[in-house]
Order: structure tokens, then sequence, then C-alpha cells
């Protein structure tokens, strides 16, 4: 679907856009000159749009904010993504506070993307929650897993490719 993007005005954007902005900027107003608003072409509704470029340089770790056709709060890093329905399933829905901790947990590096390494195409994109005990191993010996990924994280400093070896020489495991 093709978008048009234009600078940022609140006032032309849906309720639901407006409220999520604001939350978003009270909690992280460094995102703010990052903010644009987008719709899909012939759609009269703006929504917010937030595009950060990763400060390690990364093409492949960028962060998007969105709210989704004007209604649903989004969160993409790299080529992975999430909605609010989904990532915060089983909340009141009155705040977005699980969706903002999750780019708390991202720029924090709590959050690190995981790719598959060595499976024909592009590799599936996941994410893993590093303060989980075995999150990476997990992942690695999922039936899924081709038993290598990459992990990309927000500033680049936990960028490295791992396996089970790996994870086990290193104390990882």
């Amino acid at each position: 679907m093709k978008t048009e993007v234009a600078e940022l005005d609140e006032t032309r954007m849906t309720a639901e856009s407006r409220q999520f902005a604001a939350e978003l900027f009270s909690r992280f107003p460094e995102l703010r000159p990052y903010a644009a608003m987008e719709r899909a072409f012939g759609d009269p509704e703006w929504s917010v749009v937030v595009t950060v470029p990763a400060p390690s340089g990364d093409v492949d770790a960028h962060l998007v904010i969105w709210v989704d056709n004007g209604r649903e709060p989004s969160v993409a890093f790299g080529r992975w993504h999430t909605h609010e329905s989904v990532w915060a399933i089983g909340e009141d829905g009155e705040s977005h506070a699980s969706l903002l901790d999750l780019v708390a947990g991202i720029f924090a590096e709590r959050f690190v993307l995981c790719e598959d390494v060595g499976r024909e195409g592009d590799g599936s994109s996941t994410i893993l929650d590093l303060t989980v005990r075995d999150a990476i191993l997990e992942e690695l010996t999922s039936k899924y897993s081709p038993g290598r990924a990459r992990l990309r994280s927000w500033t680049g400093k936990r960028d490295r490719t791992v396996d089970v070896d790996s994870l086990a020489s290193d104390g990882s495991a």
C-alpha cells in the first residue's frame, strides 16, 4: 500500500493517533524530531509515524513507531513488528504502557532482534527478551531454527552471530 507522508500536525490526526503521540512524546521527548504523519493514498485520516535510525548506524535495526490505520499503535524494529493488540494481550487497553515499555526495552537493549542465519531466503526475524534466561538457547534449538542466528541490538553493542556451540563456549547456554 502506498502512503503519503507530511509534516506532523496533530490537529489533522485521528484521536487515537493524537492520544498515542502525546503519551509517546511525554515519555520519549527525544523522538519528536523524528515524527511525521502518514496516510494511505485516498484515505482522509492521518496517523503519527516516528522513524528513528539506530545509533549503531545499522539500517536493519531502525525503529518505526506508528498508529496503524489511525487506530492501533504499532512498533517495528528492523524487519520485526508487532501491534498493541498482540503485544499487550490481557491488558486494559486504557494506556499504552506495554508498547512504550517495549520501546524503552529496545533502547536499553533488553530486547534484541534475532535473525536466522543459514536458511534459504532472507531468514525470519523475531525479538528476544535478554532478561529471560535461556531465551537465545530456546530460539536456537527450536525445530524452526537453522541453529544459527544473528543478534542485532539498538546500539550495536550486543550484535553477534550465535549458535549452540558458541553459547556453550562463552557460558551463555
